[in-house]
């Protein structure tokens, strides 16, 4: 991976971070609201049930909650309450996703400073019992609403549980503290030890506030994507690097493969011209200069890479019987004729006297023998000067990994010979001993 794609990438990293941060300031927000408009059940509670005179009334009035209560002695607290049903025990609803509440109520009374107690009861199966709504945890706000600007906002962590709860409830310690996460009611009540009269309690709105993903969770995802993308960054930069490695070792044995085959035959190819002044085709310096070219454009445009050896049937014979000048015709139709036949990237050199190589890069062993089966039947059917029949002996032979070129001539060579032992005018091909082992598997 270059330093560019590399600085794209972190910038793109970098944007998309900044990006998701502020979504997640700005917007993202996940709001309940609880209102005289919402469809949860609301009724009003007194002290009554405790033994007191205080009456309470609930009304929904333009959208808002209205509670009207006369506080009268007879109970040592009195109270009244709106208690707001979300859901019924044992399933309430999670509210522990939510970071803040926020408060539209206004308080009016006989009281000089009037308070209103926020009470948020949550259902635990742990110690809360269906049917006892005293079981479920109380976590209360008690604040003066004329005290502060509407709304009041405040963190859901702000929140305590109610100590005359922990009285008579006391809970083990893995229970301790405040409970959002199945709260079955809202309560807004009047405040402790309120003077008796009248009093109103009205609920504008209250909103439960948080976001879709909390800020906590969203920067462990951020710092989770920039761990796993540095990660990914290392691992595909390490793959890259060996395979560079890998190319190159391979393009470094390739080439050293081409110069040692070429340093065995130096001698060999110690002529001054790179062609043969008889036919026109390369001579073996010749040769040597073209498969160096061909080396230096890459390992795949020269391996696999077949050579065919080319001897001319009796070529004495006919120099004896029909003269050299016939000969040397011979020789010169049948280099035009073979090089008719090959293909352009092909090399053919004159090797000496009547014998030619051919040698085929990217090329097997099996398609070198088609190669040289067809021109064995292009140079026996061909109608040659003074009538005479020339056919021609083809040794085949593929240069193997690690195998010195001089050593795929060598078998070449002997490929050529056992066809003229066995009858002349064929072809035969000498396997490497690698490509034996794998042809009987």
């Amino acid at each position: 991976m270059n330093n560019r794609t590399l600085k794209r990438l972190l910038a793109g990293l970098i944007a998309a971070t900044v990006l998701v941060l502020a979504w997640n300031r700005c917007a993202m927000d996940s709001v309940l609201e609880i209102s005289g408009d919402s469809p949860y059940p609301v009724k009003s509670i007194d002290d009554h049930e405790s033994g007191g005179h205080s009456d309470a009334r609930v009304a929904r009035e333009h959208g808002k909650l209205v509670l009207d209560c006369s506080i009268k002695t007879g109970y040592e607290y009195p109270y009244c309450e709106a208690s707001i049903l979300l859901q019924s025990a044992p399933n309430g609803i999670d509210l522990s996703g939510y970071d803040s509440m926020r408060l539209w109520i206004r308080a009016e009374g006989a009281e000089p400073h009037q308070q209103v107690r926020i009470f948020v009861r949550n259902f635990n199966p742990g110690y809360s019992k269906v049917g006892d709504d005293m079981s479920m945890k109380v976590s209360e706000l008690v604040y003066e609403p004329a005290a502060y600007a509407q709304p009041l906002e405040v963190r859901l962590s702000q929140l305590t549980v109610a100590s005359w709860w922990t009285t008579e409830h006391p809970t083990p310690v893995q229970y301790a503290g405040a409970e959002f996460d199945n709260v079955v009611q809202l309560e807004v009540s009047t405040g402790g030890n309120v003077t008796p009269g009248r009093h109103r309690i009205t609920v504008e709105r209250i909103e439960f506030r948080g976001k879709w993903i909390r800020t906590a969770t969203l920067l462990w995802g951020v710092i989770g994507v920039w761990l796993l993308s540095v990660f990914g960054y290392l691992v595909t930069d390490r793959a890259m690097t060996r395979r560079q490695l890998k190319v190159s070792k391979r393009s470094q044995w390739s080439l050293q493969r081409v110069n040692n085959a070429l340093r065995v035959q130096s001698q060999a190819y110690a002529q001054l011209a790179g062609q043969d002044p008889l036919t026109g085709i390369l001579n073996r310096n010749g040769l040597a200069q073209a498969l160096s070219r061909v080396a230096q454009e890459g390992e795949q445009q020269l391996f696999p890479l077949s050579l065919i050896f080319i001897d001319i049937d009796h070529f004495k014979r006919i120099n004896d019987q029909h003269g050299h000048n016939v000969g040397d015709q011979v020789i010169r139709e049948l280099a035009d004729l073979t090089r008719a036949h090959i293909q352009r990237r092909d090399l053919f050199a004159r090797w000496g006297g009547e014998e030619f190589v051919l040698i085929c890069p990217a090329t097997h062993s099996h398609e070198a023998q088609r190669i040289a089966e067809r021109l064995r039947r292009v140079i026996a059917n061909r109608d040659w000067p003074g009538g005479i029949r020339v056919t021609g002996s083809f040794g085949v032979a593929e240069a193997v990994a690690g195998e010195d070129l001089g050593e795929t001539i060598r078998r070449a060579d002997t490929a050529m010979y056992r066809a003229k032992k066995l009858g002349r005018d064929r072809v035969e091909v000498e396997l490497a001993a690698l490509e034996r082992e794998d042809e009987a598997a």
